[in-house]
């Protein structure tokens, strides 16, 4: 099996999608492959969607983070035949900070991950809302970053602090991290202001994705499921069926397939 492909979802403003995008994306994926989702978030958004109660895990990406040595396979869920995770508690805030005074403490999720990256066709990353030192972690072990951006003023405006750090990331730690590409989500179609910046996110950024506002969403993660299993039909599903089938594109044309 070619080594799976690593892609951070990651923007450092809350509010912005990131953990539906995930969720999502990874049932979407699932159907093409296996997956391994991480909860990187001490607020373990994507552990509650999944229908994991961060209270009741034996083991989560804290413990994980606290090991020299881990083993990312130690730490899975299994979710379904092709869906797993890696489910993240509160606790993992405080992990965060003795992160700090350990030596290539930037580099300790790639090296948990050396074996799971033989055993999946995708991770993906759910980053906390901040451009901390588990954000560099995600970016550090990832091949590719996906940019979730909320079509509105604010939220644009951040985006380019976050590439500037994604280059820094990519020239002193990891030099093959890329921008797969930006994502307009919770996106209003009948909105103005929304279509002017999805207008000006496609003049400058490549979007290759639109997700909508829709309620559907809000009720497949109120039923604890992906989007794909809880409405099939639904358009959105489509919307992240054409987006997993982008990025396995982009696999196959860098070579893993």
């Amino acid at each position: 099996m070619e080594k799976g492909t690593v892609i951070s979802i990651a923007n450092q403003k809350g509010g912005v999608g990131k953990t539906t995008i995930t969720h999502n994306l990874a049932g979407a994926l699932s159907e093409i492959g296996k997956v391994l989702m991480i909860d990187l978030d001490p607020q373990a958004s994507l552990t509650i969607a999944s229908g994991i109660e961060p209270m009741t895990i034996n083991k989560s990406i804290a413990d994980m983070m606290r090991e020299r040595k881990a083993d990312a396979l130690d730490y899975i869920v299994s979710l379904n035949a092709n869906l797993d995770l890696i489910p993240s508690i509160i606790d993992l805030a405080h992990v965060e900070l003795e992160m700090l005074t350990k030596p290539s403490r930037e580099l300790i999720l790639k090296r948990a991950l050396r074996t799971a990256e033989n055993e999946y066709d995708y991770i993906l990353i759910d980053c906390p809302p901040q451009l901390s030192v588990l954000t560099v972690n995600a970016l550090s072990a990832a091949d590719y970053v996906i940019i979730p951006i909320k079509t509105d003023y604010l939220a644009m405006r951040g985006l380019e602090q976050l590439k500037r750090t994604i280059q820094e990331i990519s020239d002193l730690i990891n030099p093959n991290l890329k921008i797969l590409g930006v994502v307009a989500s919770i996106y209003e179609t009948t909105v103005n202001s929304d279509q002017l910046i999805l207008q000006i996110l496609k003049e400058e950024e490549r979007v290759i994705s639109v997700i909508p506002k829709r309620a559907v969403l809000k009720s497949a993660t109120s039923q604890e499921k992906t989007i794909v299993d809880f409405a099939p039909k639904d358009q959105v599903s489509g919307l992240f069926r054409s987006f997993a089938e982008l990025i396995e594109e982009e696999r196959k044309n860098n070579g893993k397939n």
